[in-house]
């Protein structure tokens, strides 16, 4: 039962599928807006050569994010932008096309309910414009996607390429019929990139995909076998934990296919394969008798790095200085030595409520990923080296993140809780020796109970928190001492 349950879990879940997709395509016939731009006027579709030039005259060099920074380099893309305030769009027809082209790419990405598009930029690419690989930001509240409409202009080249968990798409949205227009749509953690226009001009307008109201996730198709199967799974799990020779993870991990950053993490924010996931993990761990949430898994790693670049008695102020702006040429003048220091934890917990867990970064063991090894192969959100300083050789810290589901039986919360060391469970200990006396309840209460359970745990493996002279930190003995004394637990305090 040591790692079976983390490759059974792993088996189930990747079988549960909504009907969508991470991108979604296609062309519409229909009445051309009015599209006017400040500065230029009224502009023709199929576009003219003539506006186009017109057009590039008044735009800006469309930047791209890097980290907290928003930078314009050729070199990473080079295309040309219109903020949304200076495009004006009309005509009778356009907010129905506009309603279906979104309708159509809701469907297809697997997401039901309200969606609203929110015009962002007009880009114009003209010859040799592109992006490299890159994933889009958050902008507004309840973004999930981007959108892009390609109006009629005459080009080549340009194609638009999405990945996603090992999978390929190439798109050509060029679009020359007069009466049509192409789209596509892709959720905003994708990686993407425009390929070079070779020739001709290609006029996009592009919008943000969000969710409104609730913001509810995809509904997943009917999954009671898979269901079943997981909860028949869990229950197995949870009877085990009785067993005084069980050696199964405290927790199961499983991390999520889309990436989530911390503001976004929530079971109604979760996009297509995940949410149809969470809509058959929480009736499974509910009928299992298990907590399930929504975390984020952060792998934090330090060490030596190794310099590769020039002679380290080069390494001048001028050099330095050459690189300041320039993070991912100076990174690679290193590489990676020995991992010194690294860490696993698990933070910001979200109830299949939503509602924040007033829980602690927790530490997590490989062996409770499912399945084992299911993080490997990351590439880090952070990586940052440094130069030797005095003494103090090169190093690097590296930060890896990812959205998960966490489940426990709910009758082992106290042994989850006690991972998070003596930090947290003295205080709660504390808590709730006090308040069990200021209640004036008896060592029959749910309260003394849990107390005692806890202490139970924490003694058990006291003996880690020895400090490094091999005796017992004296005030986490007094305060555990106090907290007893207080709960009159005779079979602890001996």
């Amino acid at each position: 039962m040591k790692s079976a349950i983390t490759r059974e879990l792993a088996k189930i879940i990747p079988t549960v599928r909504c009907h969508g997709d991470f991108y979604a395509t296609g062309s519409s016939e229909i009445v051309m807006p009015n599209l006017e731009v400040d500065g230029v006027g009224r502009i023709a579709l199929p576009l003219l050569p003539v506006q186009a030039e017109q057009l590039v005259a008044i735009a800006a060099r469309a930047p791209y994010g890097r980290g907290e920074e928003t930078l314009v380099d050729p070199d990473v893309r080079r295309t040309w932008q219109i903020d949304a305030d200076h495009i004006h769009l009309g005509g009778h027809s356009w907010p129905g096309t506009l309603d279906t082209i979104v309708g159509k790419a809701a469907a297809s990405l697997g997401v039901t309910g309200p969606v609203r598009a929110e015009l962002y930029k007009l880009l114009v690419y003209d010859a040799g414009s592109f992006f490299v690989e890159h994933r889009d930001t958050e902008k507004i509240p309840g973004m999930f996607a981007s959108l892009v409409v390609a109006l009629p202009s005459a080009s080549c080249g340009g194609e638009l390429i999405v990945r996603h968990r090992g999978r390929e798409v190439c798109l050509d949205l060029c679009c020359v019929d007069s009466a049509a227009v192409s789209w596509a749509a892709f959720y905003a953690d994708c990686v993407h990139e425009v390929r070079p226009v070779t020739s001709g001009f290609r006029l996009v307008l592009i919008y943000n995909l969000a969710r409104t109201g609730r913001r509810q996730p995809a509904a997943p198709p009917a999954y009671e076998s898979e269901q079943s199967a997981i909860t028949a799974l869990l229950r197995r799990w949870v009877k085990g934990k009785d067993s005084p020779n069980d050696t199964s993870p405290e927790k199961l991990i499983y991390p999520l296919e889309h990436a989530y950053t911390a503001a976004e993490l929530a079971f109604a924010a979760l996009k297509n394969a995940d949410a149809a996931a969470a809509g058959v993990l929480v009736r499974a761990a509910d009928e299992a008798d298990c907590d399930l949430h929504l975390a984020l898994v952060s792998i934090d790693e330090s060490g030596s790095a190794e310099y590769t670049g020039y002679s380290s008695r080069r390494r001048s102020r001028r050099y330095r200085e050459r690189y300041d702006d320039d993070d991912d040429a100076y990174d690679d003048d290193f590489e990676i030595g020995e991992i010194i220091e690294r860490t696993l934890t698990v933070s910001e917990w979200r109830r299949p409520d939503d509602s924040k867990a007033s829980i602690h970064a927790l530490p997590f063991e490989e062996t409770e990923l499912c399945p084992p090894g299911s993080l490997d192969g990351l590439e880090p959100d952070e990586q940052h080296f440094h130069e030797a300083t005095g003494n103090e050789g090169a190093s690097f810290e590296r930060t890896y993140r990812r959205a998960a589901f966490v489940l426990w039986p709910r009758s082992r919360r106290l042994a989850v809780l006690n991972q998070a060391g003596l930090r947290v469970t003295l205080p709660y200990l504390g808590e709730l020796a006090q308040r069990w006396a200021k209640d004036g309840e008896d060592q029959e209460s749910p309260r003394w109970r849990e107390a005692h359970t806890l202490a139970g745990y924490m003694l058990r493996e006291w003996p880690a928190s020895r400090s490094a002279c091999g005796s017992w930190d004296a005030d986490r003995v007094v305060t555990m001492l106090e907290s007893l004394t207080q709960l009159r637990d005779v079979m602890h305090i001996a």
